[in-house]
Formats: C-alpha cells, structure tokens, sequence
C-alpha cells in the first residue's frame, strides 16, 4: 500500500472509532520524509517515515497518525516554552497515548509510554510531577517522537501565531459542535482539561508579573478633568509609588533555579521604574525580611523550612507597615503551592505565582492566579 493511501486509511479509520478525532485528522498535513526514524512534528506539519510506517499493523499506523496529530491540535509543540524538551515530550506523550487508549480500540507502537494514573492530568500539570520524579530523569522516549527541535526553534513569533489560532479555531468549532448537537458524539474522555487548558493559555508569569507591578501609578480616573485643558494635572497625593511587597514561601516547593530567575526579574523592575520600591519577604509559618530588593548587591538566603501559613505575611501588610499615604498604591506578590493557612481577606492587591499541580484556582480566596513551571 502506498504512503497515501495508508493516510487516507488512518483518518477513515480514526473518524469510525472517534468523530472528534476524525475530524482533527481532516485539518492535519502529513508529509512523508527519511528525515527522522519514526514521526514528527513541528507543530505545523506531521512528518512521517515511510518504511517504518508502512512496518507497522494498521492498529499501530492508526495510533501513530492520530498520536501527532493530538500533538499538534494540542499545541504541545508551543505549549513548552522554555521547558525542558525532553521531559516536556514524555509528559506530552503521555497525554496523547491515555487519550488514544481511551477512546480507541487502537494498539499503540511497541515501547510507547504509558501512565494511566496521568489519565486526567494536562501536559503542564504531568510535567510539573515528572520534573521532580528522579526516576524519569534518564527514562528514554522509546519510539521516536520527538518533536523537532531545530524546526521549532526556527519558527517566528508570528508563526507560532498562526499555528496557535489555526488550532485553537479547530478544536473550539469541534468543541462548540458537540455542545450544541450538530455533530453526534461527545467530547473525548480525558481531553477536557486540554481543552480547557488550550482555549484558556498558560500565561507568562514574567509578562504577567511586569504588568501587575510595573506599571504608573497615576490613573487618570484620579484627575481632576476640570482642569485637564489647561494642562493642569491634579494628582491625588497617594500617587506617588508604588510599593511591592514579594513573599517567597519557603517550605521547600518552589526550586531555586525558578526563585533566581523570578528575583532576577524583580531587580529589572526596579532599574526600570524608579518609582517602584520592592519589600522581599521568606515565610514557612513564620515571617522573614522584609528586604529591599533594589538596595541589596545579592538576595539574602532563604529562611525557614517548617510548614506553611500565609497569615504572617498579609498580617504585616495589614499593620500598614508602609510609608506610603494609601494602600491603593500597595501590591503583594506571593510564591507558593498554595498549601497553607489563609487570611480572610488582603489588604492590598495580590498576584498568587503557583505550580501548575499544585492548589486549585478556585480554592484561593483572594487575588489573581498565576500558573507557573516550578522549573
């Protein structure tokens, strides 16, 4: 059978046994290369070997064809960021093979990674346990999946765009087809959290965390317009700074590497915005500092190492230990797993940075969330 003609069996097949994923099949461009042993993608194409495709039994094409495309439709080519690419393809691999094996009758390649405890766990969130699992830490990717790095890396912002809005388009119309019944069939077992993780983006901490502290104080709501055409601007008196009060939870479950390059951040602010003063802070159940980052040469190690209570902290923030005249103009930034005993309240706005397996949004009962790799 020719290489074609395999692929037009694949998406036949895939669509009797999964319409949702029939129809995927439809949007994906395959091409066949001598390129790689196996399969690839690049998130924007599926490149696969013909001679080892056409080795394997028609069970085994079918979960090859579908197993890149799932990866692609999911994104799990942009989806890694900065992550470690190896372990970021295991933990997608496993995605994809719990979801082939849920909702097909199809056999997997020989050597494919299995984890049926992942079943209902996202890329992100199956990453996140891997990474501090020593025992995958050398595990090999049996069948080569890899997806390609050198094309990847070569893809433009305006790219990686593209193939963002193509598939999230997809999957979205996929999706809102089975709510609303015009096509038979439910939304795959075990995808609902991709999805929902796919139409709703991980955000950039750094991009997340410069446009919650770096930004001017003066609001133009807080302007007397009366005198605005005579160029006259009123500024409240509380306008002046802003103050920023970071709080580090120190028992033991954000790495240091990722703490490093979140201070590194911070002392960027502070060199680019004069106006902001920055308040550093350690806690278990007691709390440390405060330190002030832009004063300090290097960061103060950390302290503590017992359990967790975030009251100390908000506590402090609370007493109005601050000189500034409001606390409109006070912004606390907390790193945690969100285990922990928490206030009623905050006195000020707060930005919660938290691993993606860590404590559930809705289970925080203040402030913004910020899902974060604990890399």
């Amino acid at each position: 059978m020719k290489f074609e003609d395999v692929i037009t069996k694949c998406t036949l097949q895939v669509r009797e046994e999964c319409q949702f994923f029939g129809a995927l099949m439809l949007f994906a461009e395959i091409k066949k290369t001598n390129k790689y042993d196996t399969a690839a993608t690049d998130g924007k194409h599926i490149y696969v070997n013909e001679q080892f495709l056409l080795g394997l039994s028609s069970q085994n094409q079918n979960a090859l064809i579908l197993h890149e495309v799932l990866h692609m439709a999911l994104l799990h080519v942009t989806r890694r960021g900065i992550r470690d690419v190896r372990l970021w393809n295991i933990a997608a691999d496993i995605v994809v093979n719990n979801l082939i094996l849920k909702n097909t009758n199809f056999s997997l390649p020989k050597g494919a990674i299995l984890e049926a405890e992942y079943e209902e766990y996202s890329v992100e969130e199956i990453y996140e346990k891997i990474l501090k699992d020593p025992e995958w830490k050398n595990e090999k990717i049996p069948i080569e999946d890899i997806l390609s790095v050198e094309d990847i890396d070569a893809l433009s912002e305006d790219e990686k765009a593209e193939i963002e809005g193509y598939w999230r388009d997809k999957v979205q119309v996929l999706t809102n087809s089975e709510l609303n019944g015009t096509m038979p069939g439910n939304i795959p077992g075990g995808m609902q959290k991709e999805i929902e993780i796919l139409l709703e983006p991980e955000v950039d901490w750094r991009h997340a965390l410069w446009k919650f502290v770096a930004k001017t104080p003066v609001d133009f709501d807080d302007l007397d317009r009366r005198f605005l055409h005579k160029g006259l601007y009123i500024e409240t008196l509380s306008a002046d700074a802003l103050e920023v009060n970071v709080c580090i939870d120190t028992s033991g479950s954000i790495s240091s590497h990722l703490l490093d390059k979140f201070l590194a951040e911070l002392k960027g602010i502070m060199s680019s915005y004069p106006h902001v003063t920055c308040n550093l802070f350690y806690a278990d159940t007691d709390l440390y500092g405060p330190y002030e980052i832009d004063s300090i040469t290097s960061v103060p190690g950390a302290e503590g190492f017992g359990g967790t209570c975030f009251k100390p902290f908000f506590n402090f923030l609370d007493k109005g230990n601050s000189n500034l005249i409001s606390n409109n103009n006070r912004v606390a930034v907390y790193f945690t797993d969100g285990y922990g005993t928490f206030p009623e309240e905050s006195p000020c706005q707060t930005m919660w940075l938290v691993p993606r397996d860590c404590l559930e949004s809705s289970e925080f009962p203040f402030g913004e969330v910020i899902r974060i790799s604990s890399e």
